[in-house]
């Protein structure tokens, strides 16, 4: 029988696309249904019943699931970025022994970013199943500065897309991987009038609630041959949009200015945990240029204090020629 408590979800990083590898990281996260691989046609034709349908067909395959983690970690982004934005990159350590490492995930707007994949292995006790050449299409991260003493984490959550899926056992004798956790009261938001002085301008007092959403481009690419998946992969365009729920003080009345303006603004989202030995602290600094979409005063309100919601669409800015920079810190150097 299977068992909720030993459901599970491992993964390891591919060294060519699409040959399937075992699994060196448990996914510390919520385990999700499974999702057919497969979607099942049932021709509609005339063959002299008084029925629709006579037999079923399938095309082709392909894997469509999420990834999810109700209390997301600094280490968790890690290999999700690699197979969302870019790839290949090499963690740098930051102060000598300390192993406070940093990744810059910042994707070329020009050239091949070199997405990573990996193999993914999901199942209970019962049985396990295994998708190859799975990428990342969409990382969204949110999280409320909780009113009470409650924990205010940060949710992950990131689609992605593989191969198929097939019949495997789980890859044993894993640990559980290192969990520093994201939490949302140590959310800092900036905004500056250029690329060149991003980060320079902490808002303070205004962030209640946040969401961002990152959509890195990548897609399957089918063709014909003797497979019913895809043979390869490529990455189209990039695009980030960000969501705040604010104090509806002198900040966010300066943010509806800048809405109705649409003054072009450099906002920095910046996530904080603890210090990594004697270095750097656990870090996610996200920065975006673009203008507000949409800002809606009094758009809620919590115990009698008026909020506004915003929106922040991120686009090209031709001076500093950027959509948007990554940057994380945590104590592994790879994934």
């Amino acid at each position: 029988m299977g068992e909720r408590f030993l459901s599970k979800i491992q993964y390891g990083k591919e060294t060519v696309n699409g040959t399937a590898v075992a699994a060196d990281t448990i996914w510390v996260g919520q385990v999700g249904a499974m999702v057919s691989d497969r979607q099942i046609a049932y021709p509609a034709e005339q063959f002299g019943v008084r029925a629709e349908a006579h037999r079923s067909v399938i095309g082709q395959y392909l894997v469509s699931d999420t990834l999810a983690s109700e209390h997301g970690t600094f280490q968790q982004l890690a290999f999700i970025l690699g197979g969302l934005l870019k790839g290949g990159v090499t963690a740098v350590e930051q102060t000598s022994n300390e192993s406070d490492y940093l990744w810059d995930f910042t994707p070329s707007l020009t050239a091949t970013n070199s997405l990573d994949s990996f193999t993914i292995e999901k199942g209970d006790d019962t049985q396990a199943w295994e998708a190859a050449y799975c990428m990342f299409e969409r990382l969204t991260l949110s999280g409320t500065v909780n009113q009470d003493n409650s924990a205010s984490p940060v949710n992950i959550e990131a689609a992605f897309f593989g191969r198929q899926w097939t019949e495997t056992t789980f890859t044993g004798a894993l640990s559980l991987p290192t969990c520093e956790p994201m939490v949302g009261i140590l959310s800092q938001l900036y905004i500056d009038s250029a690329w060149a002085s991003i980060g320079g301008t902490e808002k303070t007092g205004v962030l209640r609630d946040f969401s961002l959403e990152i959509l890195g481009g990548a897609h399957p690419k089918f063709h014909g041959g003797g497979n019913r998946y895809f043979n390869s992969h490529d990455q189209g365009m990039i695009s980030v949009t960000a969501n705040f729920t604010l104090e509806g003080n002198a900040t966010a009345d300066a943010i509806w200015d800048a809405k109705q303006a649409q003054t072009e603004q450099f906002i920095r989202f910046k996530l904080s945990g603890s210090q990594i030995g004697s270095g750097d602290n656990h870090s996610l600094v996200v920065d975006i240029g673009g203008t507000w979409e949409d800002v809606i005063p009094l758009g809620s309100e919590d115990r009698g204090n008026n909020l506004h919601t915003a929106v922040f669409h991120g686009f090209y800015d031709a001076t500093g020629a950027k959509l948007l920079q990554v940057q994380l810190t945590t104590d592994l150097s790879v994934y």
